[in-house]
């Protein structure tokens, strides 16, 4: 099934409502990746943000817990798991030799709603060190299970490792025949930690319409195209206030105080809820309203991407049709056309581009490769690799960067001309958007479009060498596989062009 596309106003909802919610999202300083607008089951308003595509599978960091808390639904209903089994009748061999009372009272249910009884989490990124299950279940449980509200991924993952336990299967294999195929969705695929368990509370990477579809799917209670692929009463419990999480040390954001569901949060407007993930991923359901909301984004100003939704789409979305209004619409559209993540302004250096044509540059000690130099929260996993030399080309208004690793080449296209150009590395879309900051310094913007932030780089060229550095695009890292900072080191090769580029820089640089 394709959504049915329609304009806002045939399913009540002003243009100029979506257009001040972007307005605002700019103002605050989000950097919006995509987002989707639904009502009645239809698309109502959608859009990109280049170098990001609807095609992109953007990581979804915790949105994954509502995958997961609905794989868990599945089970339920086919009789594999049971919410009162405990932990140590399902992991007896993993469980301490005299287990405490609480962890003892542990079940399914307390991990599904972040209530399982830990005071603090366990090393979970990369699998932790050793035997994570193990390392779980011997962990304090200070608290009586299900009193005591405490994010915890690490209990996500376990879902994952019980229902491995069970089945033989990861959760992306147990969700395709059951979620993945009737819902259209494709390929999914989930980080692996240590033990070959999938990451469930933070690994998985979807594009926005495959984003959409699954919290469509949740909005209809788990109905799809006439089929009841898992019954009603599961979203009844899973989006459903299970926990209380006021105070819980989220900052006073609103949004984050109205209670936690089965991997999912309720929000602070009424009979609102959603799936959430870090820097902003979130899938909302507005369920008086029969409207969904998905979006990809990057800011460590979460309540500000919720506030501007509840400020302009929520109080202005009517229950009948509203007249067309084909100019608002039409700003609407063109505004959703144009759509890039903010941009440099084109500038070429005829003369030095003219000197580095050609240029090769080798690292001075050993450099990783450049998936792994651009990193950013999501690269749970070093991709490796080798950096062993890059090259300029500068054709025209066009200019690439040739990188050579341990595992092949490629070419980068550098986008000069004020917007991003994309290149596919080893499979992966990269953007570039570039341009001269000085005469002798090249600054380029530099994103893996399925992580969350990108870098900025400095291409400073003095005599034979070439210094880089890199600074993450969000102000804030994540220790989950991210560098902050990069900086490298290179030298020209020997040759005839590195002679003429050297001579070049020694004069202007």
């Amino acid at each position: 099934m394709n959504f049915q596309r329609v304009t806002p106003e045939s399913v009540g909802i002003p243009s100029g409502a979506i257009l001040d919610m972007l307005d605002q999202l700019y103002r605050e300083g989000i950097e919006m990746h995509a987002f989707k607008l639904l009502r009645h089951g239809k698309v109502c308003a959608e859009g990109s943000w280049a170098p990001y595509t609807p095609e992109t599978q953007h990581i979804l960091f915790s949105f994954s817990k509502s995958f997961t808390s609905t794989a868990i639904g599945f089970a339920v209903q086919e009789g594999i798991i049971s919410l009162d089994e405990r932990l140590i009748d399902i992991f007896p061999e993993k469980s301490p030799e005299n287990p405490s009372e609480n962890l003892k009272k542990c079940q399914v249910r307390h991990l599904l709603m972040m209530g399982c009884g830990h005071e603090t989490e366990i090393s979970w990124t990369n699998g932790g060190d050793g035997d994570w299950v193990s390392q779980f279940l011997h962990h304090p449980f200070v608290y009586e299970p299900g009193t005591h509200f405490m994010y915890n991924t690490a209990g996500t993952n376990m879902l994952c490792a019980i229902l491995k336990k069970k089945t033989g299967l990861d959760m992306t294999e147990f969700l395709k025949p059951r979620l993945f195929e009737p819902l259209g969705m494709g390929e999914i695929h989930c980080v692996k930690m240590l033990g070959d368990i999938e990451m469930g509370g933070a690994g998985m990477s979807v594009t926005i319409e495959e984003m959409a579809r699954f919290v469509q799917f949740v909005a209809n209670r788990g109905s799809w195209e006439g089929r009841q692929l898992l019954n009603p009463e599961w979203f009844d419990m899973a989006t459903r206030k299970q926990i209380d999480n006021a105070g819980a040390g989220w900052g006073g954001d609103p949004d984050w105080q109205a209670g936690y569901c089965f991997q999912f949060w309720r929000c602070a407007p009424e009979g609102v809820f959603r799936g959430d993930g870090a820097y902003g991923q979130y899938g909302v359901v507005m369920t008086k309203q029969d409207a969904v909301l998905v979006i990809h984004s990057a800011s460590m100003k979460l309540q500000a991407v919720l506030t501007a939704v509840w400020e302009n789409i929520l109080p202005n979305m009517q229950e009948a049709p509203l007249p067309e209004d084909q100019v608002a619409y039409h700003r609407l559209q063109k505004r959703l056309e144009k759509l890039e993540l903010n941009s440099m302004l084109g500038m070429h250096n005829p003369g030095a581009e003219a000197s580095l044509n050609g240029a090769v540059y080798v690292p001075k000690t050993p450099a990783p490769g450049l998936r792994d130099i651009v990193g950013g929260p999501g690269c749970f996993i070093p991709e490796g690799g080798e950096l062993q030399s890059i090259a300029f080309k500068f054709e025209g208004t066009k200019a690439r960067l040739v990188c050579k690793e341990d595992r092949g080449e490629y070419v980068l296209d550098l986008g000069m001309e004020g917007h991003f150009a994309t290149t596919l590395v080893h499979g992966v879309p990269f953007g570039a958007n570039s341009s001269w900051r000085a005469h002798d310094t090249l600054e380029v913007h530099l994103v893996n479009t399925r992580m969350v932030r990108g870098k900025r780089f400095l291409f400073k060229f003095s005599g034979s060498r070439l210094n880089v550095t890199g600074t993450p695009t969000l102000p804030e890292p994540m220790s989950l596989g991210d560098v902050e900072n990069s900086e490298l080191s290179f030298e020209l090769a020997e040759g005839e062009v590195n002679t003429k580029t050297r001579m070049y820089w020694e004069v202007n640089g």
